[in-house]
């Protein structure tokens, strides 16, 4: 039973009864929605009676004004997101593919409701939903049948007539969820607030307003993919949906055919209150009307080859007839034969179903990446032409990437896992070595040099052989109300640096000096909040941009706060001269205990933030090493803080490649050596979506379809020509 409550402040009162209706009184203009997710507290109430009303707001509850704001801005995203998508694979056409779906007849449903509609054209779908009983859908059919688009195009429909009384239908794929580990709700709640960062927003949303959307029925999960997890999960993601949902979320899955119903009766359970249809297979007429909407009357190369299908006196067998049954390979045809000069009779050469497919598949990349003019007024935003072979090797290692991972999804910040450890901590290892080697000779010679360079060679190979992806970042700099925030981050900034001037044994006036930068650098975090601007629909390249911007502040804080620190050390402390005991010499080389502690704690940090707990290990003792070592201070103070900035420079160069934009850049860097990416792998992936390609899910890129996908990843990309 739902929550009541009477608010005297807009003369408004809401009264939830036993049977389930609601009772709304508003005054002047206005009506508030019950958002709260409770329960009325008290005793069970007879159906039909009112039950106990409570004054004001359950403790806890999102206001409502605040709420319905959450819902209008994420509909927004959501629809805008989806919008961009459908026009990107040209589904808002004038004469676009027209699907069908029908009540499914395999035993995977409760008995269907009476006067339930049975078939109908996916236009209609989103009257069919709000219709239902209950609203839980269940989307089948073979692969290619067209269940991606039909969840992109319900998802729009149902965001197009959206309510603020209603939830908002959120399109998720499921690849990323593991039912064993992580229960639905849970895994919802960190995918919204990881394609909708607005929602971490505390100051603006409330605290962890995902999963109030989540948990209070305020947000209607369309699922797609359900087969893209593992096969051994189907049986349990059943079991996991059911329980969640139970008889009062909104639902919509979609998922192959065969396996939800090999998952069905593994798991001996179904989606108890779903309905569930399977979409039709294309027929002929529609295929034509499809193939020759944009030819002119002239041109009648697909008439003459359907019309030989037609004559036919068994069509249904013939291989092509078979093949155009699929949109996907419908779109397919009418991409690869759009050329005035290209035969569409050659399909009719094929004996298998099989072989048609693999040819439209194969021949589907040269048609995508025929040359094309620049857009005109502007730049271009990606490579005007990349040879078909060329994007072919590019797509199959990100094909192949994506199957190894066994997911949908190419994202960005995962490409480093392409590059084994070893080589990643081998590369950085030489670099770092000889980045803090150079700088080590010449702060105090060769040994020096080596004393610099071996910590941070070894350091680095640890990390990167052991480092793993984290998601990104998804923050912008915002000044409008971070005062607060950023004189308290300063303050505690400017004791940090103290301190550190301290531990090295700095003159006081020397030390004060450290405080400020360390304020600065401390501070200036406050500036990266949520993203405020709610046309910044979650995209693959702003994702990037965002964690960029973290990434590069951070990078900054450390190169500006360890290279004063180095500096000022350098110019103005005589480790050799220090009161306290040190160790050495051993090889001519003296190490100051007290100096130790401080390098220690600052190369923890550096590792922490960046690597997690093997970099705090590696850093912290690199860290130790090199801060201990005892050398001549400088003669000259410019070169001094010179070299401090080559020091800093180094560490913020250390840190940047510890998050998830500079792990990318690295790692396209060593792929696109080898010739498995392109140097500007985000244009190419942008310009695939564009050519019909890739399309774009939130903050990750996916083929238009898996059977594309698995093509490639199978190595079919060399076969071009028809």
């Amino acid at each position: 039973m739902r929550s009541a409550w009477l608010d005297f402040s807009q003369l408004t009162v809401q009264l939830t009864v036993g049977t389930g209706f609601t009772m709304t009184q508003q005054r002047n203009g206005q009506q508030r929605n019950d958002i709260s997710g409770g329960s009325i507290d008290g005793p069970a109430v007879q159906a039909g009676t009112i039950g106990t009303v409570h004054i004001g707001t359950r403790p806890g509850a999102t206001p409502p004004d605040r709420l319905t704001r959450v819902k209008n801005r994420l509909a927004a995203e959501v629809r805008t997101q989806w919008r961009d998508e459908v026009t990107a694979q040209d589904l808002d056409s004038p004469a676009p593919l027209r699907l069908w779906w029908r009540r499914t007849e395999r035993a995977v449903a409760a008995r269907g409701a009476d006067g339930a509609q049975e078939r109908g054209a996916v236009d209609g779908l989103v009257a069919m939903f709000r219709e239902l009983p209950v609203r839980q859908l269940v989307i089948l059919g073979e692969r290619a049948s067209g269940k991606s688009v039909s969840m992109m195009l319900l998802t729009l429909g149902l965001l197009e007539a959206y309510d603020p009384a209603d939830p908002v239908p959120v399109l998720m794929t499921a690849s990323s969820w593991h039912p064993r580990r992580e229960h639905l709700h849970t895994w919802l709640a960190r995918r919204l607030t990881e394609e909708h960062p607005f929602l971490a927003d505390r100051k603006g949303c409330g605290t962890d307003m995902a999963a109030r959307l989540v948990t209070g029925g305020h947000v209607l999960l369309m699922l797609d993919g359900l087969d893209e997890l593992p096969a051994e999960l189907h049986a349990f993601a059943i079991r996991a949906l059911d329980r969640a949902v139970g008889g009062r979320d909104r639902l919509v899955v979609a998922c192959l055919a065969a396996e939800y119903e090999q998952a069905v009766a593994r798991s001996g359970r179904i989606l108890t209150r779903a309905t569930v249809v399977e979409m039709e297979p294309v027929s002929l007429d529609r295929a034509e009307e499809f193939l020759t909407a944009d030819r002119p009357p002239a041109d009648r190369r697909w008439q003459d080859v359907l019309a030989r299908l037609r004559a036919h006196p068994r069509h249904p067998a013939v291989p092509l007839t078979q093949a155009l049954t699929s949109p996907l390979m419908v779109a397919l045809a009418r991409a690869i034969y759009a050329p005035a000069d290209a035969d569409p009779r050659v399909l009719l050469g094929f004996s298998d179903r099989e072989g048609i497919e693999g040819h439209l598949l194969s021949a589907f990349l040269p048609a995508a990446y025929e040359p094309r003019p620049p857009p005109p007024g502007g730049r271009r935003r990606a490579p005007a032409h990349h040879r078909p072979e060329q994007a072919g090797r590019w797509l199959m290692f990100a094909a192949r990437h994506m199957n190894r991972n066994r997911t949908q999804d190419f994202a960005w910040w995962q490409v480093g896992t392409a590059v084994p450890g070893s080589v990643r901590g081998l590369v950085f290892a030489v670099v770092s070595g000889l980045v803090f080697g150079v700088i080590g000779h010449a702060a105090g010679g060769p040994v020096i040099g080596l004393v610099f360079g071996v910590p941070f060679a070894l350091a680095g190979f640890v990390v990167q052989t052991t480092a793993r992806c984290k998601p990104p970042t998804r923050v912008e700099i915002r000044f409008r109300g971070t005062g607060g925030p950023f004189l308290l981050r300063s303050a505690v900034g400017f004791v940090i640096g103290i301190a550190l001037g301290f531990g090295f044994e700095l003159p006081y006036d020397d030390a004060l000096m450290l405080g400020p930068p360390f304020a600065l650098a401390v501070g200036l975090h406050a500036w990266l909040r949520v993203p405020a601007d709610a046309k910044k629909v979650s995209s693959p390249g702003l994702t990037l941009q965002q964690d960029r911007t973290a990434t590069l502040m951070l990078g900054l804080s450390f190169a500006l706060s360890f290279g004063l620190t180095f500096g000022t050390v350098f110019a103005h402390t005589d480790p050799s001269a220090s009161d306290w005991p040190g160790f050495g010499p051993v090889d001519g080389l003296t190490v100051n205990a007290v100096f130790v502690l401080p390098g220690a704690l600052a190369g923890w940090i550096v590792g922490r933030l960046s690597y997690g707990r093997w970099g705090s290990l590696a850093y912290g003792v690199a860290g130790a090493i090199v801060s201990g070592v005892v050398f001549p201070p400088a003669d000259d103070p410019g070169f001094a803080y010179g070299l401090g900035i080559a020091f800093g420079l180094a560490c913020g160069f250390v840190v940047v490649l510890g998050r998830p934009w500079g792990a990318f850049v690295f790692a396209c860097a060593l792929l696109a050596l080898s010739g498995r990416l392109p140097w500007r792998p985000m244009a190419f992936l942008q310009d695939a979506r564009l050519r019909g390609v890739l399309r774009q899910a939130g903050g990750v890129h996916q083929f238009r379809h898996a059977r594309l996908r698995d093509h490639l990843a199978e190595g079919r990309a060399g076969r071009f020509r028809a």
